[in-house]
């Protein structure tokens, strides 16, 4: 956007409000790195960028000294999810702090609790941060209406949402089987977006061949979803810009980029995204300095890994005018680097303001207030008790019964075994515990049952974050914990707690939306690696126990999954019960 005073600002007719002084430029566009180089700043943007920019300097100039550091761009989070957990402002916090200046974000889970009103809410959320919020409307709204009861977005709310200035596109498309198969709720939303000139994001899992191309002809030509290098390089070869994960739920960089090294005109169509960092690993490993510093450990140039979090985004989102880069009248986003290497954050401006520094937050974060129908999202009909996780069984016995088998955190696979009938109830094998899926957006009263191999030996273990239905999901092997658990967490207005030998062992308050702590991000962190510790120590092999509750009622991944209507099995896109005979 043609501002004036910065043209006077390069010309140093008027003076620069901030300059970053001497330091080695990582220029993203070249590959070169350009030493003794100045950046002029005006307001937000950059208005000069060389080796000597003292005519921008007035008696008012802030000068960064950057001797012996590295000027990179800002990094960006080409697709993540910062509506769990914590809020935005506590993400804010830690995104800065680590060189991260501007994100993708799509807010399904609050989308999915409260509708437009979750829409408008984070849009409320995100104004006036120390970072750039790109906005993407989640089509995942619900994920699939065949299994989940979350009220859709009208055609109407999304073409108000996408007016909206910060919003980029429509987020991930995550049932290519819908979109394939002609679903009109789909089309309708895809092609509104794309005749308003925005982008339409891919998740294009388990798709390839003809299925893969038929997604692609639909106009969406991005995926975050390549487990291993063939799929990225599928993709890659159809025009699709490949975002690959590194995060807390997905690390993929290891079996993707190898692949890369040999091919130097394909990796500007890759680029790094966490999919959503949590809290414990914010604190713990920092977030896209450590993508891209592990991209390096991998074999990437530092450069080139520099550019996969930084001007590759930017370009896929038709951005590369406005960030990605330090250039004239780009936004002023820039991270002081100690290392290339090592990717070492010294300090980080947002905005053209330095807002980090050696490890501290130099800017206060803005306080929010909430809305009180936003603290009161979870809707049960009654008190749970524990018949309400017994698997009712009209046979004798044994039967055959599904259970679903983590074979990771994120994947399932359907398994038939044989089960005994005790008093007329269930009594699952050695190794299997109950899971149930309660509703507690709309208090039906509905409360559906599973079977879960691969858990940890706890009596029970609630949640009412999961994706997308962020329902009230219980998982335990004693249905009086499981009673106690979910009991505690319907108490709290949302959030986590484990309860073990009829005690509650642990809890997580998470009132907003019941998706969100109110708490600082440190302490949430905190509490999950706790949880996460005590589950393993019980047996559950996971590296993160808890993330496997996220997915259970994820019914676009493979293989079976739990909704609030019942058994899923996600290939056959179709209800099945949890006794196939008895």
């Amino acid at each position: 956007m043609y501002d004036p005073e910065l043209v006077k600002a390069s010309l140093g007719e008027v003076k620069a409000d901030l300059i970053v002084e001497g330091g080695c430029l990582v220029n993203v566009s070249t590959g070169e790195l350009l030493e003794g180089f100045d950046v002029a700043v005006k307001g937000s943007r950059i208005a000069y960028v060389g080796p000597d920019a003292s005519h921008t300097t007035g008696d008012g100039t802030e000068v960064v000294d950057a001797r012996g550091l590295y000027v990179a761009p800002g990094f960006i989070d080409a697709h993540t999810h910062i509506d769990l957990y914590c809020t935005p402002v506590e993400l804010s916090r830690a995104a800065l702090l680590h060189g991260t200046t501007a994100l993708f974000a799509e807010p399904d889970e609050l989308a999915n609790v409260m509708g437009f009103e979750g829409l408008k809410l984070f849009r409320r959320m995100v104004k006036g941060l120390p970072l750039k919020v790109y906005i993407l409307i989640p089509l995942v709204c619900p994920q699939d209406p065949l299994f989940d009861e979350n009220r859709p977005l009208t055609l109407e709310e999304v073409r108000r949402a996408l007016r909206w200035r910060e919003v980029v596109g429509l987020g991930e498309a995550v049932s290519w089987p819908r979109l394939l198969s002609g679903d009109a709720d789909y089309a309708e939303k895809i092609a509104l977006a794309q005749g308003m000139g925005k982008v339409v994001e891919g998740h294009t899992a388990g798709a390839r061949g003809a299925k893969l191309q038929g997604y692609v002809a639909s106009g969406i030509y991005s995926c975050h979803e390549p487990v291993a290098w063939s799929e990225a390089l599928e993709r890659l070869r159809l025009g699709v810009h490949v975002m690959v994960r590194e995060g807390s739920l997905r690390r993929d960089l290891a079996n993707v980029l190898p692949g890369l090294l040999d091919k130097p005109l394909a990796r500007r169509s890759v680029s790094i995204a966490s999919d959503g960092v949590d809290p414990e690993d914010l604190v713990k490993l920092g977030y896209m300095d450590y993508a891209a510093r592990r991209a390096v450990e991998l074999g990437v140039d530092p450069v080139e890994a520099i550019a996969m979090v930084t001007i590759n985004p930017a370009r896929r989102f038709g951005l590369e005018g406005e960030v990605g880069c330090v250039a004239p009248g780009r936004e002023a986003d820039i991270a002081l680097l100690r290392s290339l290497e090592r990717v070492d954050v010294e300090a980080t401006i947002s905005r053209g303001r330095l807002v980090a520094k050696a490890g501290r937050l130099l800017f206060e974060p803005p306080r929010r207030r909430w809305p009180r129908s936003a603290l009161r999202t979870v809707r049960v009909a009654r008190s749970l008790q524990p018949p309400d996780f017994k698997v009712k069984v009209d046979a004798p016995g044994p039967v055959r019964v599904r259970v679903m088998e983590l074979e990771s955190e994120a994947i399932t696979r359907e398994r038939i075994v044989e089960a005994e009938v005790e008093g007329g109830f269930l009594k699952p094998p050695e190794g299997v515990v109950v899971a149930a899926v309660v509703d507690r957006l709309y208090a039906t009263g509905r409360v559906s049952l599973g079977l879960l191999k691969g858990w940890a030996e706890v009596g029970g273990v609630a949640t009412t974050l999961n994706f997308d239905e962020n329902n009230l999901v219980v998982v335990g092997a004693n249905v009086d914990d499981m009673s106690l658990a979910a009991n505690r967490v319907v108490a709290m207005n949302g959030g986590m707690a484990i309860a073990d030998g009829g005690k509650v062992r642990f809890e997580m308050p998470m009132p907003l939306a019941g998706v969100m702590s109110l708490s600082p991000l440190e302490e949430v962190a905190s509490k999950l690696s706790l949880m996460n510790e005590y589950l393993k120590g019980r047996g559950c092999a996971l590296r993160k126990p808890l993330n496997a509750l996220l997915f259970i009622t994820f019914v676009t991944l493979p293989e079976l999954r739990l909704s609030v209507r019942g058994l899923v099995d996600v290939k056959r896109r179709r209800l099945v019960p949890l006794i196939v005979d008895g």
